[in-house]
């Protein structure tokens, strides 16, 4: 009898998508968390607004939906952005320090992410080409 095929390295998520996921995953609980910690404010809604979709885009990731990618590397941008501004000009929290230091984690890893993807030749199969 023979034994069953070992699965091919391109079939497992790579360390650094799961990485990108966790990190994501991580921010998106935060940011909902600070819900229950602060007044029901605008900036406060915006920013769990954000964290609802950074959930989003961490299953994504994980499950390779197309273009999750490109939003790990554009909508942490943004909002690492408003979250600078939020920290300086509306509400200085520790949470607005902990959110820009993970998107300035997110976003270069998932453009990295990005271009390992256009630089190798896609397998077929490959559910990430």
């Amino acid at each position: 009898m023979n034994a069953p095929a070992p699965p091919r390295a391109h079939s497992a998520l790579p360390q650094a998508a799961r990485t990108l996921a966790v990190l994501l995953l991580l921010s998106g609980v935060t940011h909902l968390a600070q819900l229950a910690v602060y007044q029901h404010e605008a900036n406060v809604l915006g920013a769990a607004g954000f964290g609802a979709v950074y959930l989003v885009i961490g299953i994504a990731v994980l499950r390779r939906w197309p273009g999750a990618l490109h939003l790990a590397a554009v909508l942490p941008a943004i909002g690492g952005l408003l979250g600078t501004y939020r920290f300086f000009f509306l509400h200085t929290n520790p949470f607005s320090v902990w959110h820009v230091a993970l998107d300035l984690v997110i976003v270069p890893l998932a453009v990295i992410l990005l271009a390992r993807r256009r630089a190798k030749p896609a397998c077929v199969g490959d559910p990430a080409a």
